[in-house]
């Protein structure tokens, strides 16, 4: 018997630049910087995604990350961490270019 055990992953984001989409929803772009590292802390995947939110929704542009990432669980793991991240934060973003934290 085999037992595979699965990989656990960590993210790190940083927003970069937020812009205006100009829809009808008032929608924001926000492009975030994220890093992705397994469970012995070695970077596997850094990138820079796109997501775009409104009063509706976070929506995570899903031909950013299926660019850059092969795995479909990876894929759907960091849309929902994305997700995750600028929910608090929506509120606050206003259009413009942030300074890197780290």
């Amino acid at each position: 018997m085999v037992i595979k055990m699965k990989e656990e992953y960590s993210f790190r984001f940083r927003v970069q630049k937020v812009e205006g989409s100009g829809d009808e929803y008032n929608s924001l772009v926000v492009f975030v910087f994220a890093r992705m590292f397994n469970n012995k802390k070695d970077l596997v995947q850094e990138g820079l995604f796109r997501v775009k939110f409104n009063s509706i929704g976070i929506y995570p542009v899903p031909h950013d990350v299926a660019k850059q990432i092969t795995s479909k669980h990876i894929q759907r793991l960091l849309i929902v961490e994305l997700k995750r991240y600028i929910k608090p934060q929506r509120k606050f973003l206003t259009p413009g270019i942030y300074k890197p934290v780290w």
